[in-house]
């Protein structure tokens, strides 16, 4: 994936990620989740500049609203968000069947909040509450995987200042990056970081977990 801008946009650094595969095949409980959530929080916890958290849903059987709410939800409205410049954190989701979305989408939906994912195929999804202007702005870049704003305004038809602020919107909600004067897509810029870095497992975490509802 590249866009037209990818050769001259300029050379943003590589974030830093951290894998968290859920080893869990049934996350079906708030103190599951919570206890999930701590683990990824704690990958992060002394981390500056930019980082993006995958978390894989691979192995992942059942998801329940609570556990959704406790694991993504809760992630993307505790750093995923709204964060100055010292702290800029990404979230991408990675490997959502169609049974998962369910209750994923609810409990982003519940609080008003969007994430990046992919299907298990690699193919990009969004997640959650989103306009539908930016959700195909979002489409779009995805597509492309790194472009600037006045050159995805081309592709979409619109106006460069509309398409700056769908870009400047979905930028503060971290569901795209920046890099240099373009922008990219989460998925791309995961892709950049596989290949240069070794990435930070989340550990598995065998412990019965109580059924609290």
């Amino acid at each position: 994936m590249s866009g037209p801008g990818d050769a001259s946009a300029g050379r943003a650094a590589v974030p830093a990620i951290a894998v968290a595969s859920l080893y869990q095949e049934y996350l079906v409980t708030r103190q599951t989740g919570r206890a999930v959530r701590d683990g990824i929080e704690r990958l992060f916890a002394d981390r500056c500049g930019e980082s993006l958290a995958v978390i894989d849903f691979r192995d992942v059987v059942v998801i329940d609203f609570s556990c959704a709410d406790e694991v993504v939800a809760k992630l993307v409205m505790g750093f995923g968000e709204d964060q100055d410049a010292s702290g800029n954190l990404f979230i991408l989701v990675r490997g959502v069947r169609d049974d998962h979305m369910d209750p994923v989408e609810g409990a982003l939906r519940r609080r008003g909040l969007a994430v990046a994912a992919e299907r298990t195929s690699g193919e990009p999804v969004l997640l959650g509450d989103v306009d539908p202007d930016s959700g195909e702005a979002w489409r779009m870049l995805c597509a492309c995987g790194r472009i600037r704003s006045h050159e995805l305004a081309q592709k979409l038809g619109l106006e460069p200042g509309s398409c700056d602020r769908l870009l400047a919107d979905l930028y503060r909600r971290r569901l795209v990056r920046r890099c240099g004067d373009a922008f990219e897509s989460l998925s791309f810029a995961a892709s950049a970081a596989d290949d240069r870095s070794p990435p930070q497992e989340l550990q598995r975490d065998d412990g019965p977990a109580p059924n609290d509802g």
